[in-house]
């Protein structure tokens, strides 16, 4: 059985974006819902036809009511979780083939996956000198990371004084300059 990628094996916090939607869409259904639920009814003051109105869409408005609950659950359990959201960073767009590498935005910073990093082709023994934080499976991030702060430092060297003629390097490096100011962003 073939183990799992980093991106399988990742565990993210609820993102705001989605939270916020979720929250749009409640309310929306408490609006439109309610009036919908109401629209036609007939009877005696309407009690026959909003009952069965009631009847039928019961399970939104469970969905509604227990929305709220699942919110809170939700930021309950995501408290111990680092990352946010992976985004992949390109460096170079307007070339050809541009090269990339997916980062893990996190509570304090940026970090890569060493998984990420081994697919570069002889970047392995360049970065003997990079510090490796140990997997965090409490943290969502149960594999090897790089911090992104280092990896920026380490680029910085590497392009004042060039270790290796490997091409895939030289872009590494250069990516690292692009993961510079995605550093300083998050820093700001």
């Amino acid at each position: 059985m073939p183990a799992l990628s980093w991106k399988q094996k990742i565990r993210c916090r609820l993102s705001s974006t989605k939270a916020r939607r979720a929250w749009m869409v409640w309310a929306i259904w408490g609006m439109l819902g309610t009036l919908l639920t109401m629209e036609g009814t007939q009877g005696l003051l309407g009690l026959n036809g909003l009952s069965v109105a009631g009847l039928l869409t019961a399970p939104f408005w469970l969905a509604f009511a227990l929305w709220p609950i699942f919110y809170v659950w939700r930021r309950w359990y995501d408290r111990p979780l680092w990352a946010e959201e992976t985004v992949v960073l390109l460096h170079d767009t307007e070339n050809e083939v541009p090269f990339g590498l997916e980062i893990i935005v996190g509570h304090h910073g940026i970090k890569v996956a060493a998984e990420e990093l081994h697919q570069i082709e002889g970047i392995d023994d360049l970065l003997i000198d990079v510090q490796k934080h140990q997997s965090d499976p409490i943290a969502g991030l149960p594999f090897e990371t790089f911090d992104a702060q280092s990896l920026v430092q380490w680029g910085q060297r590497w392009l004042e004084k060039p270790r290796s003629a490997n091409e895939d390097a030289l872009q590494f490096a250069r990516w690292t300059d692009t993961l510079r100011y995605e550093v300083q962003k998050i820093i700001q």
